[in-house]
């Protein structure tokens, strides 16, 4: 498919489907047709060659060196996709520029690059149970809906995981908004991405018109009821006091259990503000927003899968498209974790039996591996995490 041709099927589908879908759809298929036109040319080969071991010698960290016979070093660099190299974006939709990223199985082969984010993480070893176990960078769960939630796994900046215990706690109820006959309310888990504060040093947890709000630091939880207040999503926002629980709509004093009532009705506007208050986990730098969402099918491309799509919004917008092929996988497949610098943004990707955090440089185009995790054999279905503000 040529990208004349691309770009007179996104005029077509413009209109009914939004333009992130079109989009994700238009790259895959564009870049597709380029890398076949272009598979057979030697001169072509040859660079990739050479951009190959140009690349892999500068992110080498020697830890891929095998010694020879005499005693020398032979650096054995594995596999990495084009994905990985900065390289002009694959298209351009409005002011943004796009690129196609790695497929799922071409993650392992990425580079890796040190940040941060731990860069191993075992959730699957015997790990140490303990009521306060500190300043933390994330939290885990595995996303089973189907049973209660009896631990959560806390992993620190040294990527050292400990367990917390959370015994009773049952899915919740998130009762159907839409007023959709045909659809039934959704049970979710207590735990959700945005449950650990900013600082790392707090936890909540969802129940059914009362939330768990557990001191990482001294180990002591608080339980609030909020009565009439909506509590089947919770996160943080930052108050006049410091960080206050936000719920569907209301705001909760994690120290008081004071509610404060919000004029917010969920239409998007509210009787004295322009909607409502920010929840944490708000991924912004410098003016620029982060977000994850996922992509639909866009017959008109011929794509019957649905993709992962991360948007950069604000200055120097950006986009970065991750396929995903077939119907057997996690959703969502990604969610932007947070970012790393004024132009790298660190996001999850998962599957079944598979959890690792990339990082997105927006500016060149490149992808690379941040951190891998070692997962329980029963957290098959699927990873809930939520992870601290990486630049604190």
């Amino acid at each position: 498919m040529t990208e004349g041709r691309v770009r007179e099927l996104l005029t077509e589908v413009a209109d009914a489907v939004p333009p992130p879908e079109v989009a994700a759809r238009a790259w895959r298929r564009s870049v597709r047709a380029r890398r076949r036109r272009v598979a057979g040319t030697a001169l072509l080969a040859v660079g990739v060659v050479v951009a190959v071991i140009g690349i892999v010698a500068v992110f080498n960290d020697g830890s891929g060196a095998i010694p020879d016979g005499d005693g020398r070093a032979e650096v054995v660099a594995p596999p990495v996709p084009e994905a990985a190299f900065p390289r002009p974006p694959d298209a351009h939709v409005g002011v943004s520029r796009a690129w196609v990223g790695p497929t799922i199985e071409e993650e392992a082969h990425l580079p890796t690059a040190r940040t941060v984010v731990p860069g191993s993480i075992d959730l699957d070893e015997e790990l140490e149970t303990t009521d306060a176990p500190g300043r933390s960078v994330a939290a885990f769960a595995p996303s089973d809906a189907e049973h209660q939630l009896e631990e959560v796994v806390l992993v620190g900046r040294d990527g050292l995981a400990s367990r917390l215990e959370v015994p009773g706690l049952d899915t919740v109820m998130r009762p159907d908004d839409q007023g959709d006959a045909d659809t039934e309310d959704e049970y979710v888990l207590p735990l959700n991405i945005s449950s650990l504060s900013p600082d790392g040093t707090q936890l909540v947890l969802a129940q059914d018109h009362r939330v768990v709000v557990y001191d990482l630091l001294t180990g002591k939880p608080r339980t609030w009821d909020t009565y009439d207040s909506d509590s089947y999503f919770v996160g943080w926002t930052e108050g006049k006091d410091g960080w206050q629980v936000q719920l569907v709509r209301d705001l909760l004093d994690p120290d008081t259990g004071e509610i404060q009532k919000s004029s917010y009705q969920g239409d998007g506007e509210s009787e004295d503000s322009d909607g409502p208050t920010e929840v944490w986990p708000k991924r912004e730098i410098d003016g620029r927003e982060a977000f994850a969402v996922a992509d639909r099918p866009v017959p008109a491309l011929g794509s019957d899968d649905d993709d992962a799509l991360i948007t950069v919004k604000g200055s120097r917008p950006a986009m970065l498209a991750l396929p995903v092929d077939g119907e057997d996988h996690v959703s969502p497949r990604s969610r932007v974790v947070g970012w790393l610098g004024p132009d790298y943004v660190a996001f999850q990707s998962q599957d079944h039996g598979s959890y690792r955090v990339l990082g997105w440089d927006t500016n060149t185009g490149s992808v690379r591996l941040l951190s891998e995790a070692d997962l329980p054999s029963d957290w098959d279905s699927g990873v809930t995490a939520s992870w601290a503000d990486l630049l604190r």
